[in-house]
């Protein structure tokens, strides 16, 4: 077995020559196994070797047994030992993961407190069964890869070798270890699949966890290959505060997905899952022109016309409608703006504007309260173009969701007097000569 793991740690470029690295010795079979063989393979590598061992405080006095084994087995070969632990049952209340991710969580943290690569002894079996896990559950490409030879600092220098192979190493050296008795239970299903599917396969082809390994490096090579070219079309899509869905829209789904995948990935919210990223691609490809979708961790998926944005912060509400007075100036808090409103006698020279209205005193009902408001349903009113609802009129305009309930609208009981940005409703218009209501919004200077 050792010239097998010195040629796949070759092959895999898993080691440099002067590194450090640290074996993760949980006590049982693998783990063992590959602390020995790395031990005897340090000067054709060029590494230093340690050990680590992670406590997970899970089966009382058998995980303490593990530890004080590690520990005296290091200390008989002269090798480097840290220890760590954690409180994965607590974890895993606290955070309502499951007990094995909870342990997955705080072991990797451990690993990556240490500074160095850390060799784990996973082995062509446990990459068969996490395939067929995979497969039972549903995946991707992705996942039927199966187990890497190395992600970032973790590489695996058995994954080359069989479960058979390393039984046969640890009797020829004599190498005594310790049993997880949580192995024999088959409440979990990687247990059953080990005890009860596995055998029969096996029977089938016995070289099933190498030729399975030869497949998983093909399919990587096609995983990664697809996973460049989506990187390549994120990139492209890009745009200040967000990515253009009509760049993206035009990919091939595989390469899509994938881009959003990486993109989502980069917000680190936590448990998104196949659900989440089929979402957001609906909201790109065939949602609305706007729209959003909730994710995990309080982020925010939403599309403005041909820009979808991720936000963590939720949408402005908007403001409460503001009684104008009528003459006077009124502020609209929150917005930065002032309503300046005054009686014209006789208009002359009309010029209404995208924030000056010149309304009608006819067209206001007597002793009607103006206000200034968001949009409210049923708005409308008439432009050059004629008469639009004051919802397809943002939409034309452009205007995000976000922020249409923050649009001032100049209003009575009769309905649109003028909107803020937009101008005067033609149908309330001053006409020469005729009584007026002069409406004018302004920015407030400190803003």
């Amino acid at each position: 077995m050792t010239n097998k793991v010195l040629a796949w740690c070759r092959e895999n470029g898993l080691f440099s020559p002067g590194e450090r690295v640290a074996c993760a010795v949980s006590g049982g079979s693998d783990s063992v196994a590959m602390l020995h063989c790395l031990l005897a393979l340090q000067k054709e590598l060029g590494i230093a070797v340690s050990a680590a061992h992670f406590n997970h405080h899970l089966r009382g006095a058998e995980s303490d047994r593990d530890e004080a084994f590690v520990r005296s087995l290091c200390q008989s070969w002269g090798v480097p030992l840290v220890l760590g632990g954690g409180d994965v049952a607590q974890r895993a209340r606290e955070t309502g993961e499951s007990l094995e991710e909870a342990a997955r969580v705080l072991r990797y943290a451990f690993f990556d407190s240490l500074g160095c690569k850390v060799a784990t002894a996973h082995t062509a079996d446990d990459n068969l069964e996490t395939v067929l896990l995979n497969l039972l559950r549903g995946t991707s490409l992705r996942g039927l890869c199966g187990i890497p030879p190395a992600r970032g600092r973790i590489v695996r220098p058995l994954l080359g070798a069989t479960q058979v192979e390393v039984e046969d190493y640890l009797q020829k050296n004599a190498l005594a270890h310790v049993e997880d008795s949580s192995n024999q239970e088959d409440a979990c299903r990687r247990n059953r699949l080990r005890h009860e599917v596995l055998p029969l396969l096996l029977r089938e082809n016995p070289a099933l966890p190498e030729s399975l390994l030869r497949a998983c490096s093909l399919l990587r090579q096609d995983e990664q290959e697809l996973e460049s070219l989506a990187a390549a079309a994120l990139k492209k899509a890009r745009r200040p505060g967000g990515v253009c869905c009509s760049c993206l829209a035009a990919e091939s789904g595989a390469v899509r997905t994938r881009a959003l995948r990486q993109l989502l990935g980069a917000i680190r919210a936590p448990k998104l899952s196949a659900s989440h990223i089929d979402a957001v691609d609906r909201l790109l490809v065939s949602g609305p022109v706007s729209g959003r979708c909730s994710l995990p961790g309080g982020w925010t998926a939403a599309r403005e016309y041909d820009l979808l944005t991720l936000s963590k912060v939720p949408a402005p509400p908007a403001f409460s409608p503001v009684r104008l007075a009528v003459p006077g100036v009124t502020d609209l808090p929150g917005l930065g703006l002032s309503v300046r409103c005054a009686f014209v006698a006789a208009a002359e020279k009309i010029e209404n504007t995208p924030s000056r209205f010149l309304c009608g005193c006819d067209t206001i009902a007597h002793a009607s309260p103006l206000f200034a408001r968001p949009r409210a349903g049923g708005d409308a009113m008439r432009l050059p173009g004629g008469s639009r609802t004051l919802k397809k009129l943002f939409i034309d305009r452009k205007i995000p969701a976000a922020r249409r309930g923050l649009v001032p609208v100049i209003a009575d009981e009769a309905g649109v007097l003028g909107v803020y940005g937009i101008g005067v409703n033609l149908s309330r218009r001053a006409q020469p000569g005729q009584a007026a209501i002069l409406i004018q919004i302004d920015e407030k200077e400190e803003t």
